[in-house]
């Protein structure tokens, strides 16, 4: 299997009152967050993606106008800063109480960009083929649908990154990297947690290796590339991972894959998830490539 380096964006927002929202008549308030999953942290030091606005919808029909603002900080955000349950706040906004099934946020490429670790930057047209519009807008929807109640919720934005910006030549970041929009929107109230550490096989700890944990596609069992992705997160300096916003299920794989330029390979494990529970996975040992 070929390495998911995903990151993450957290958006829990105090929801209440757009032209777009829910059939309640009371309000909530919603945090909108940020932060990050794994990424090749061995090329790469920043990711900084500019996030104009982020708006949610009642209805699946993604013609026409977009849903209503929630918040729009208009900020570039460092996604790799973020990691491991840390989290950058977005702002907040109103949105009417209601059941929400899309979540809609709005990029300027022209003001993002990938900095490498020997401080070359690629930016929209230059190392990054983001496409066409320099502003443009993902929608992610919610399943099961987001409730926001008059108390508020937490919505949580997950962009895979390692699907969103694959690479041009994976050993050389250099060369640049495409843009495709992966992610999911989830309501924190609805997700379980997972925590673990990992090491090389015989030696210490494993900082920047890329954590996955997936779904098998039923239907298409071999085909990993169809697999659902539930979470990414990547280690720290001291070799320990955490995914704080996980979609509860009893048969999840674990992936974890040591960086690129490690002499260390992957693993991959079932684990499951529970509503409202951390899950301990331990230590994970990466065997020699």
């Amino acid at each position: 299997m070929t390495g998911t380096h995903a990151l993450r964006i957290f958006a829990a927002a105090v929801l209440a009152g757009c032209s777009s929202g829910g059939t309640g008549s009371g309000t909530g308030m919603t945090r909108v967050l940020l932060t990050d999953a794994p990424f090749p942290y061995d090329q790469v030091s920043r990711v900084d993606l500019y996030i104009e606005r982020i708006g949610a919808g009642v209805t699946t029909d993604t013609g026409g106008n977009p849903p209503g603002t929630i918040v729009a900080p208009h900020k570039a955000f460092n996604l790799l800063a973020l990691s491991n349950g840390a989290a950058a706040d977005l702002g907040s906004g109103p949105l009417l109480s209601g059941q929400y099934v899309q979540v809609w946020v709005t990029i300027n490429a022209d003001s993002s960009s990938i900095t490498l670790k020997d401080n070359t930057v690629l930016t929209n047209g230059h190392g990054i083929a983001f496409g066409p519009l320099s502003v443009f807008t993902l929608v992610f929807f919610t399943d099961p649908p987001l409730q926001i109640t008059e108390q508020g919720a937490v919505v949580v934005i997950d962009l895979d990154v390692g699907r969103s910006f694959p690479p041009v030549n994976p050993a050389d970041a250099s060369a640049g990297f495409y843009y495709n929009s992966y992610g999911m929107a989830l309501n924190t109230a609805m997700t379980g947690a997972l925590r673990g550490s990992v090491i090389g096989a015989g030696d210490g700890p494993i900082p920047d290796a890329s954590v996955s944990l997936l779904k098998v596609n039923p239907v298409y069992p071999s085909d990993t590339a169809t697999w659902g992705v539930f979470g990414t997160t990547k280690t720290d300096a001291t070799g320990a991972f955490k995914m704080p916003y996980v979609q509860p299920d009893a048969h999840l794989v674990l992936v974890v894959e040591a960086p690129v330029s490690s002499v260390y390979g992957a693993v991959a494990q079932a684990v499951a998830v529970t509503r409202g529970a951390e899950t301990q996975v331990g230590t994970v040992a990466l065997p020699r490539k």
